[in-house]
């Protein structure tokens, strides 16, 4: 990432500038050198999200490997790569792959024989001099771009405003932050149970209780850090819950990190005999530190526990084999066109990557309507999240319970959502709203 300063009197110093060095050096010697230039920048914004913008970085790291190859992430979100004697079909190998993550981009397509507008490479033993002018361009763009210092009270998560958000969330009680989603499970005869719930805390809910200026999302990085900070909050939360609101099993959604402190090795001596436990994990959280992983997992399953990768989507699926993780379940992210996607011709990897994990182990999540669960049934998918699963609990909460009359199906299934605070307290029939009541399929 770009090391950049804002003190008095240093240079602010960017991955453009530090590029420019780079090239700048070879000049007496350009030979063998070999750079590649990948065009992010040009993508529509919606596929310009953090999440895949880290997988495409991650995406270079056989190349950094196998040449020693130096990888500048630009100020405009454009990778340039360049290694010595790295050969272009080495790059372009890397280049399918993000051509595949971005595959919906019209930026990928191009007709075969004409210049690609995704990515270019530079052969330095004849193009030095063309490529020298690009980097010099490149350093003028990003000071443009860099503009003036953000003005005082900037929504932005810096490192001061960390410091305070942590502050001010140890002086609160985020018990009533806490969420919590049912996961269903259905058997062959239409019947469903609870599998186990994912307790998580409400960010926004949270961020506007601590700050009124400081958006906890404006950087990853310290965003990452301030989620490894709560994972433990949480766990600690969750002990001091009422045994009504603790279901057989739970799943939380935790940081690598956090598995390797004592406070959760200790919150694993207290569900000992209480709860089977289902720790979520992120993909990318994995490919940081793969080690790490599998350290967690045998740990988990040595504790009689369970590990779930969590969030990926029919893009993700494209790229990685999540069945090489060796991971108890997967949770895949229901999207509208996932039925055309999976039937088309193109999902094969799609396809075999579900039947590689196996259906009984696939969680269908978000789930929103009634699609999206007779899609996963008639696929064999039998586990499965989602507001429209949480509306149908309310339904049958309500059909049973006697006090239900001035209640609403949306007051229900909020009150249901939470651990503690003014909605719940608000149920007229406390005895009903940890209620876990059995449903039936919606398969006609």
């Amino acid at each position: 990432m770009a090391l950049e300063t804002a003190k008095a009197g240093r240079e602010y110093v960017t991955q453009e500038k530090l590029l420019y060095d780079t090239v700048e050096r070879l000049g007496k010697d350009p030979s063998d050198w070999l750079v590649s230039q990948v065009y992010l920048s040009r993508l529509l914004p919606a596929n310009k999200t953090e999440a895949k913008l880290r997988i495409a970085l991650r995406m270079f790291d056989q190349l950094v490997s196998s040449f020693r190859s130096q990888v500048f992430i630009l100020s405009n979100h454009d990778i340039v790569v360049m290694g010595k004697e790295m050969r272009q079909v080495d790059v372009e190998e890397v280049i399918d792959k993000l051509k595949g993550l971005f595959h919906l981009d019209p930026l990928t397509f191009y007709d075969y024989g004409s210049e690609s507008q995704f990515f270019q490479c530079y052969d330095l033993n004849y193009s030095y001099n063309d490529f020298f002018d690009i980097c010099r361009k490149l350093v003028g763009q990003a000071d443009t771009r860099r503009g003036p210092a953000p003005p005082p009270g900037s929504d932005q998560l810096t490192p001061r405003g960390l410091s305070n958000a942590l502050k001010a969330i140890a002086a609160t009680d985020i018990s009533p932050f806490v969420r919590r989603q049912s996961i269903i499970g259905f058997t062959e005869k239409g019947r469903g149970t609870l599998a186990f719930q994912e307790f998580f805390v409400s960010m926004s809910d949270l961020e506007r209780a601590v700050s009124n200026d400081v958006r906890f999302t404006g950087s990853r990085w310290l965003f990452d850090h301030l989620c490894m900070t709560l994972d433990l909050r949480v766990v600690d939360a969750v002990k001091r819950l009422p045994q009504a609101c603790l279901p057989k099993a739970m799943s939380l959604n935790l940081n690598l990190t956090t598995l390797t402190q004592p406070g959760f090795s200790a919150f694993l001596d207290w569900c000992q005999g209480r709860m089977k436990l289902v720790v979520e994990v992120q993909t990318m959280d994995i490919f940081n530190d793969f080690t790490a992983y599998f350290q967690a997992r045998d740990m988990l399953h040595g504790r009689g526990h369970r590990i779930l990768i969590d969030s990926l989507s029919h893009m993700s699926m494209r790229m990685i084999d999540p069945s090489q993780f060796g991971a108890d379940m997967v949770k895949l992210i229901w999207a509208g066109e996932l039925p055309a996607l999976v039937e088309d011709s193109s999902g094969l990897a799609v396809r075999s990557g579900l039947h590689a994990i196996g259906m009984d182990r696939i969680v269908l999540a978000r789930c929103d309507n009634e699609k999206a669960i007779m899609w996963g049934i008639e696929q064999g998918i039998t586990m499965f999240q989602g507001r429209f699963l949480d509306s149908m609990l309310a339904a049958v909460t309500m059909a049973k319970c006697e006090k239900s009359g001035g209640c609403t199906l949306a007051q229900c299934s909020q009150r249901r959502g939470v651990v503690s605070g003014r909605a719940r307290a608000e149920c007229p029939n406390p005895a009903m709203v940890d209620h876990q009541p059995d449903i039936r399929s919606v398969k006609r």
